[in-house]
């Protein structure tokens, strides 16, 4: 069978809610080439469309998909794109009856009704639908009868094949400029899944942590340094320092065999030690992103991020001693909050000092515990393609307004960004001709968010 896998059209200034011109980032769609992979072993014909990278709309996707004639059409969904995505699958099933629609993603797996409603697919697939695509294809009548399927989390990640990058343009995925380091091309690897944390603003919060296999992700880097010359690794679970042990080992695996490529994660501050660190240094770490999130106690209990303000300041001097650069994210607009505590927690940005922050504005995806509970806390707009993480859809009980929201949002970005010492710090860090461009990418991203 012939199976295409769609990103649906999406531009930067619509992800950022801000002009930012080439200073964004495009992320490799993980999921859909991990899906890919599964059909390609049993023997279909994939092709895969990232509107976004290829700068696609709406009209110029559905053109590509007749010159393709696929049997089968899937969809990945996030909640900014559910309008797209109901356009698209619209747009599909009347110009090509024959075409079997399935939709997946976050947003589908938060509210598969709508999406079932909307969309008109034959059906939706909420979780991880590597479990059931290959039955499904085998199937789809049985499957167009359940219209909703639940297909669960993979249970062991190693029965997974490798994604199939082979089908996209590596070369046009570019990492944010403060993601990269010696290439801005993103190869992006996931050694787990799931994040046993209960942040009420995450989706994937408390859901079932899986751990792949150390031989299992050390064949795949192998293959990426072999087939695609890999020197630099994003690792993209949700928490990559929640196994200890298996961090360890893994370091020193990638120590053993001297593997020469740099790489960065996403952790949390309280899963870091100096033994940790020491060892994930050696082994070629050279970037963090932790979730701050405020510096405010009381805000950081209304989300249960389970860290005191004093802890979290302590962690990240531990993690600065060791020469690792931090990205911190930091949130405005949470529940509870007032200009006055955002402000604390731009201040407490200031005096932590990482090498990059992300100033995001909260946004209560469906599917999450502040999703639920937000009429508690402020009102929220129906406006999904605002759902971005860069637009004020909730606004809490302590603004007067929106506008004021995104003012305090620009403020954190130009009190962190336009600091002298910020400034001279980066500047005093050029060593090549790769760092200025990464500065000026990143300058104009900054300009962009504040304007």
């Amino acid at each position: 069978m012939k199976v295409v896998l769609i990103f649906p059209p999406l531009v930067l200034k619509h992800r950022y809610a801000h002009s930012v011109g080439d200073a964004g980032g495009n992320l490799p769609p993980l999921g859909l080439l991990y899906l890919a992979a599964v059909l390609e072993k049993a023997g279909h014909e994939v092709h895969i469309i990232d509107s976004p990278v290829e700068n696609l709309d709406l009209e110029q996707v559905i053109e590509r998909i007749n010159s393709l004639q696929p049997n089968f059409m899937g969809v990945s969904s996030i909640t900014s794109l559910a309008e797209k995505t109901k356009s698209l699958c619209q747009g599909v099933r009347k110009q090509f009856p024959n075409i079997k629609i399935f939709v997946g993603g976050p947003h589908p797996t938060a509210l598969p009704e709508d999406v079932l409603k909307e969309t008109g697919a034959d059906v939706v697939i909420r979780e991880e639908a590597e479990n059931v695509i290959l039955d499904m294809i085998e199937n789809f009548e049985k499957y167009a009868q359940q219209k909703i399927v639940d297909a669960g989390k993979v249970k062991n990640l190693d029965d997974l094949p490798f994604p199939a990058r082979h089908l996209i343009d590596l070369n046009r995925y570019t990492a944010l400029p403060n993601n990269y380091k010696r290439t801005p091309n993103s190869i992006h690897v996931v050694t787990s899944r799931g994040c046993p944390y209960p942040c009420t603003f995450c989706f994937d919060a408390k859901s079932g942590f899986r751990q792949r296999s150390i031989p299992h992700v050390m064949d795949e880097l192998r293959h990426l340094k072999k087939k695609y010359g890999a020197v630099e690794i994003a690792f993209w679970d949700d928490t990559f320092t929640v196994n200890r042990k298996w961090v360890i080992e893994f370091c020193e695996t990638m120590i053993r065999e001297k593997m020469n490529m740099i790489w960065g994660c996403y952790s949390r501050l309280n899963l870091v030690d100096a033994e940790l660190l020491r060892k994930m240094k050696e082994a070629g770490c050279w970037t963090m992103f932790f979730g701050i999130e405020s510096g405010d106690q009381e805000l950081l209990d209304n989300i249960k991020k389970l860290m005191t303000v004093k802890q979290l300041k302590e962690k990240v001097r531990l993690v600065q001693s060791f020469g690792i650069e931090i990205r911190g994210s930091f949130m405005v607009g949470m529940p509870g909050e007032t200009p006055e505590k955002a402000r604390k927690t731009i201040d407490f940005a200031i005096d932590l000092d990482p090498d990059y922050a992300q100033f995001s504005i909260t946004t209560p995806y469906p599917g999450t515990e502040l999703y639920k509970e937000v009429s508690k806390w402020g009102t929220l707009s129906e406006e999904y393609s605002e759902f971005h993480g860069w637009s004020p859809v909730f606004v809490p009980k302590g603004y007067k307004s929106a506008e004021e929201l995104k003012a305090i949002n620009r403020e954190a970005f130009e009190k962190f960004y336009f600091r002298p010492k910020f400034i001279l710090k980066k500047l005093f860090k050029i060593r090549s001709w790769t760092d200025i461009r990464r500065y000026w990418k990143g300058f104009r991203f900054v300009l962009g968010m504040t304007n």
